[in-house]
């Protein structure tokens, strides 16, 4: 039965078009997932859904009550996952006909993500969720709705499709534009090419006696304007292809050793059998760990196993812990303190960056930060847009060493996708705490889980070097070449090691 219809919805804030619908449609069982960038309008979008959003252009249809669980913000905190949870639960409860989550799984561990997702999965009535989370939004959805350039599109499939078709769509929007550019550069050559021909047919053969060029002329104008006639046509016919629009690829960004503060030393992070308290309740034990130059290790496990106060007693650096005297901390975490409301994103990011003009607007870019948010008023930005600054104005300090606690929670998919690239090239070090499993797959060269009062490292027992230390490995030995003394043997055994992985 079909539940929600939306038919020619114009959204408009200050006189700008925030997003517009041309015909969305959900029926009973359906478990719709909600995408796009931050801002772009979902959360309005659900309001409008539940009834408490009336200001719109356009036809509603909501056949049945609707249950909306907006989204914990940012300066919430911790509390966040837990209070979500408790939201949800009474949500379900309820058992209503339609239900709408914004951002449910923000801040849930491993455990309760995995709650939710079955939870929602037996789910009976209409389903709307709102998400930038991959693995809930493959689990659990069964159409999209994606709002890409002020406008909402639905899709039929789970989200998995849903990717692989949009990537199909950009590989061949940039065909058809390479295609375009390519033969508009091939009629450009045709047009110069007749150009020059008409020159010569009006100048005539130098063998040409001065009567024979008399006596030409004539017949040359008229070749001549045939020939220029026939390179207007062609100009015109290549202004008229001029119809592909490159798709937007944001400009790849190299952070290379020198632009970063100088390691020294085997380890820049040092913990030697640490206890730990929380009030005065024991919370770890005999932590140790050793962190390289160049490693991204992330910290895994549920909520309240320590992984935050694990890295609050580096960072105060704790009797037991150590940091290198060389490293240079860059830490984000969701509860700092909030960035100056009465300036400028450009003015608040040029203050931070270590890194050229260029490059830290490539940066921006590629987080979704583009040209018309520079002279935005940071007060004006959604907590999602917050985030995001916040979390750049780290990423391009000079830093040698980025500690990041939960840094993907309320990055939309494209700013999780940059921050995955980032990360991977980066050169430096890092530590991290990310609920997000696809993306401590793809980020870290070691994954340490905090269990039973313990730090254990699932992989220990491995042999060799994993393809994912070879950053770490170039890193270090970048560094070494560096020092004033050469440690030889150990430049060879790098030298060996990456050598082998990249055989």
């Amino acid at each position: 039965m079909t539940q929600i219809t939306l038919k020619n919805i114009t959204k408009t804030i200050a006189g700008e078009t925030l997003f517009s619908v041309a015909q969305l449609t959900a029926h009973t069982g359906e478990r719709i997932g909600i995408v796009g960038a931050n801002g772009t309008g979902k959360t309005t979008l659900a309001r409008i859904i539940a009834g408490s959003d009336t200001d719109f252009d356009g036809q509603r249809t909501v056949t049945d009550d609707v249950t909306l669980v907006p989204q914990i913000a940012p300066t919430r905190g911790r509390s966040g996952g837990q209070s979500m949870l408790d939201r949800v639960r009474v949500a379900l409860a309820q058992r209503p006909a339609i239900l709408i989550l914004d951002e449910p799984s923000a801040n849930l561990d491993d455990e309760h993500q995995r709650w939710l997702a079955q939870q929602l999965l037996h789910f009976n009535g209409l389903l709307l969720l709102i998400s930038h989370d991959r693995d809930l939004l493959t689990t659990v959805a069964t159409q999209i709705w994606s709002l890409t350039e002020r406008t909402y599109t639905q899709y039929s499939g789970g989200f998995a499709e849903f990717t692989a078709l949009r990537e199909q769509q950009r590989h061949n929007a940039l065909d058809r534009y390479q295609n375009e550019q390519r033969e508009r550069k091939e009629l450009q050559q045709a047009v110069q090419a007749r150009h020059e021909k008409a020159a010569r047919i009006r100048k005539g053969s130098r063998s040409m006696s001065a009567a024979e060029r008399s006596n030409s002329k004539k017949i040359r104008e008229q070749n001549a304007g045939k020939m220029e006639r026939g390179a207007r046509a062609l100009r015109e016919r290549a202004d008229r292809q001029t119809t592909a629009v490159k798709p937007h690829e944001s400009a790849p960004l190299k952070i290379v050793a020198t632009d970063l503060p100088p390691v020294t030393g085997k380890y820049l992070i040092t913990v030697a059998d640490l206890h730990l308290k929380r009030g005065k309740h024991d919370l770890l034990h005999h932590v140790k760990l050793r962190i390289r130059p160049g490693e991204r290790v992330a910290l895994a496990g549920p909520n309240g196993s320590g992984k935050s106060t694990l890295i609050t007693a580096i960072l105060d650096q704790t009797p037991g812990t150590r940091l290198a005297p060389s490293a240079r901390v860059g830490y984000f975490h969701q509860d700092m303190t909030q960035l100056p409301t009465d300036q400028t994103v450009w003015h608040v990011l040029r203050r931070a960056t270590a890194l050229d003009e260029n490059r830290t607007r490539q940066v921006m870019g590629a987080f979704g930060l583009t040209a018309n948010f520079y002279d935005r008023l940071i007060g004006d930005l959604s907590g999602g847009e917050q985030v995001k600054l916040q979390l750049l104005t780290i990423l391009v300090s000079a830093s040698n060493l980025l500690i990041l606690d939960e840094p993907t929670n309320y990055l939309d998919l494209p700013a999780l996708q940059a921050l995955e690239d980032f990360l991977v090239g980066y050169p430096g070090t890092v530590l991290f705490v990310a609920h997000d499993q696809t993306f401590r797959e793809k980020v870290a060269t070691r994954v340490l889980e905090l269990t039973d009062q313990k730090l254990i490292d699932p992989k220990q027992t491995a042999q060799g070097t994993p393809v994912t230390d070879l950053p770490r490995l170039q890193f270090e030995y970048d560094q070494l070449m560096m020092a004033p003394e050469l440690d030889t043997q150990r430049l060879k055994e790098i030298r060996a090691q990456i050598a082998a992985l990249k055989s």
